[in-house]
């Protein structure tokens, strides 16, 4: 096989668990092109690591366009010297820059494009890179979706975008990179911290957005005497917020609002606690953090958009509603905190999740990859 470039401006926390676990199940040499952050395992002998990205350690926006610019001045000349059979890129950054950069690098090298659309359209952003996208599809050779829904989704949003470019290849479960000495170091805190024991614990962990919909589930439960006054009942929302607004849960004493960055150990201390991970997003094509939640073999309440349904038709690992609604999520979490035995069921299904996180493993998912190369 001729050389592939791997391309993830971000390849940081959850996204350099997915590089590297695609990459190590390839059976070829690729050259890795990612940021100075990266931040999970080293990497086996025939990743060839380029840490060329150094935007995310800048504080402005300014700044940080210009430092993008810089890398890709340095991947331009990267390429003609590489000359690859194929360019896997991962991410936009800049699309309607990228588009232009790629369609030059196409020209004078005849290069594969490989683009893998973690989501069709970045989120929270409307119509606003419609046209930039569109022209990035067009000139893509090949375009990775993680969900069969996703592809259905791609086609009603870009009907003209030749439908056989789309390859379904799933998202592959996630195995959280933690340090155990520091976890067990931190656990008595954290214990006294939360206060999780003898409550079921309800979790919306990392990043906050409102495409998450975590708002709504804010709302429902500070509206709701079942959850709100429940003793037994723990809410947690942990994680940086980036626009949602969950003040009506602000002050409701069996909810954790806390807006910061979660250390790694933090994260796998709070997931491990926790009995169901809520997903109710208004809107998304794939969720590494669901992936993440198989692998822990902690059942799920997800709606049912974009791809993220798709694993329960494997197994029953947890429970759906159609939408991001406030009655259907206020109905489910009721039902859950009065059947606590039913998590509990779904918890200590060892056969079940062995079932799921075999299909959703790396090696096919490897393989699938490979033969688009």
């Amino acid at each position: 096989m001729k050389s592939i470039m791997y391309i993830n401006p971000q390849s940081m926390r959850n996204l350099a668990i997915y590089d590297y676990s695609l990459l190590t199940h390839l059976q070829t040499d690729v050259y890795y092109v990612g940021s100075v952050h990266y931040d999970y395992k080293p990497l086996p002998p025939h990743i060839h690591f380029l840490p060329l990205f150094r935007y995310n350690e800048l504080r402005y926006n300014w700044a940080k366009a210009l430092s993008y610019l810089f890398t890709y001045l340095q991947l331009f000349f990267l390429i003609l010297r590489l000359r690859p059979h194929a360019i896997h890129i991962q991410w936009l950054r800049l699309p309607t820059f990228d588009v232009l950069f790629f369609r030059i690098i196409k020209r004078l090298t005849r290069c594969q494009l490989i683009f893998t659309a973690h989501n069709i359209l970045p989120h929270d952003t409307g119509n606003r890179y419609l046209k930039s996208y569109r022209r990035w599809y067009q000139q893509t050779d090949h375009i990775i979706v993680h969900a069969k829904a996703t592809k259905a989704e791609f086609h009603t949003t870009f009907p003209d975008i030749p439908l056989q470019k789309v390859k379904v290849i799933s998202h592959g479960i996630l195995q959280m990179d933690y340090d155990p000495a520091a976890l067990r170091q931190n656990s008595p805190d954290y214990d006294k911290h939360y206060g999780l024991s003898d409550c079921m614990v309800f979790s919306a962990l990392g990043y906050q957005y409102a495409y998450k919909g975590v708002d709504l589930l804010a709302d429902v439960w500070a509206t709701t005497p079942a959850l709100r006054d429940n003793p037994h009942l723990k809410l947690l929302f942990v994680g940086k917020n980036k626009g949602a607004d969950l003040s009506a849960a602000q002050g409701i004493d069996n909810v954790i609002i806390e807006d910061r960055l979660i250390p790694d150990d933090e994260f796998y201390y709070l997931l491990s606690h926790t009995d169901v991970y809520l997903l109710p997003y208004r809107e998304i094509s794939q969720s590494g953090v669901l992936l993440t939640a198989i692998t822990e073999g902690i059942p799920v309440l997800a709606t049912n958009v974009g791809g993220l349904t798709e694993p329960f038709e494997i197994a029953p690992i947890g429970w759906t509603i159609p939408s991001a609604d406030k009655e259907l999520l206020r109905n489910i979490l009721i039902h859950l905190a009065e059947h606590p035995e039913e998590v509990s069921q779904k918890k200590n299904d060892t056969a079940m999740w062995t079932k799921v996180r075999e299909y959703y493993g790396w090696e096919r998912i490897g393989q699938n990859t490979q033969q688009l190369y």
